[in-house]
């Protein structure tokens, strides 16, 4: 039996790693999984040592000021790799963390997988190193990633992007408007503040400023899609001190049915912008982190785009309102224009598509990465024989 740690400290992150267990389970289901995850990895049978809540920290201050908690996070998983004998380590994604994860397993000769790469290739370039050094295998999801990791030497593989298998919309839209309470001649816009306390608290403010605005103009039902990750009594205090009674909460399990009914969706940046193109409906993409993080960040970032649907398409096809562009009025403002003009609106769709044609592919990337750790293991094993 193999004892493989797996690390997701982001839901997106814990999406992907819950399609590998899966693999793991129909075709070595004696192998053991323990790390760090969610609710959903729960529900997988993982043993968890840490719930991934405890790692919703965004910007390099916030980081900073988290030092000492991660520093314990990171001797008690190190701890309990040694305590189980840990045939294997996957780390997906959260690079920060990870990367400086992956040093200290490479100290014990555990090996190291990491999946999703650090997005080397938009900022901070100079942790290629760090890859070369402490990770055994890379599995790599863009296609313009190749080359950058063949040009370093690093080992990898190209699975292909995991996203598309996991969109689950299992309601038609018209049915779940009306399980909504929704109107003919009402629009949907949706709220998506993030799966980190912290984007809640710094973007929900402003988003429910906004579509207090629009709400003036147009016929709307407005929902927030609260991630597994925060607290339901967060959402609400916000709620009620900006005295916005007719705004509706839906639980992320039913987020991909309320994006396919919406209208038009007001979200943080991050997976949810690639999930939200894949299933076709036009979105503002917005953020906004401590000045000084922001400040310090923008020094590595080797890119001018932020959203990865406008990094697809090597041009800014949605809003992306940021920092000080980050205000009430400026999202009103790229609402109506979505809302108003439909000429935008069409061909935002199908730029939508075209990314859609870059991402997909016949590729099973939960079997290609079984099979490389599981053939990995099998020839360790050998060895030792």
């Amino acid at each position: 039996m193999s004892n493989i740690f797996i690390i997701a400290a982001e839901n997106s992150a814990e999406n992907y790693g819950a399609q590998i267990i899966d693999e793991f389970k129909k075709k070595n289901p004696e192998t053991n999984f323990f790390g760090v995850g969610g609710e959903k990895f729960i529900e997988k049978g993982v043993d968890l040592i840490l719930h991934n809540r405890e790692f919703a920290i965004v910007g390099l201050i916030e980081v900073i000021s988290s030092i000492l908690k991660l520093k314990r996070y990171m001797k008690l998983i190190v701890n309990e790799t040694i305590k189980r004998n840990t045939n294997a380590v996957l780390l997906i994604d959260y690079p920060d963390f990870n990367l400086r994860l992956a040093k200290k397993f490479k100290t014990l000769n555990i090996p190291v997988y990491y999946y999703i790469s650090p997005t080397v290739w938009a900022w901070r370039y100079s942790r290629v190193k760090q890859i070369k050094k402490y990770v055994d295998h890379l599995f790599i999801i863009f296609p313009f990633e190749i080359d950058i990791f063949k040009k370093e030497k690093i080992p990898f593989t190209y699975t292909g992007h995991p996203l598309i298998p996991s969109i689950n919309v299992n309601e038609k839209k018209e049915i779940f408007r009306k399980k909504l309470n929704v109107k003919d001649n009402e629009l949907i816009i949706s709220l998506l503040p993030g799966s980190r306390k912290s984007e809640v608290v710094s973007l929900l403010p402003e988003m429910l400023k906004a579509v207090k605005l629009i709400k003036e103009k147009f016929e709307i039902k407005i929902f927030i899609q609260k991630a597994n990750s925060i607290e339901k009594n967060l959402i609400l205090d916000f709620l009620k001190k900006s005295k916005s009674k007719y705004v509706q909460i839906i639980d992320q399990k039913q987020g991909y049915n309320l994006i396919n009914a919406s209208d038009i969706v007001i979200t943080t940046c991050g997976t949810s912008n690639l999930e939200i193109a894949m299933i076709g409906v036009p979105f503002i993409s917005v953020y906004r982190v401590n000045r000084l993080s922001y400040f310090l960040g923008k020094r590595f970032v080797k890119i001018n785009l932020y959203s990865i649907v406008n990094i697809l398409a090597q041009k800014k096809i949605i809003p992306e309102l940021i920092q000080k562009n980050f205000k009430a009025k400026n999202i009103v403002r790229e609402t109506l224009n979505f809302l108003e003009n439909e000429d935008l609106r069409y061909n935002t769709l199908n730029q939508f598509k075209k990314i859609k044609n870059i991402i997909e592919q016949d590729k099973n990337p939960p079997e290609i990465i079984y099979n490389k750790i599981h053939e990995d293991l099998l020839k360790l094993n050998e060895k030792k024989t």
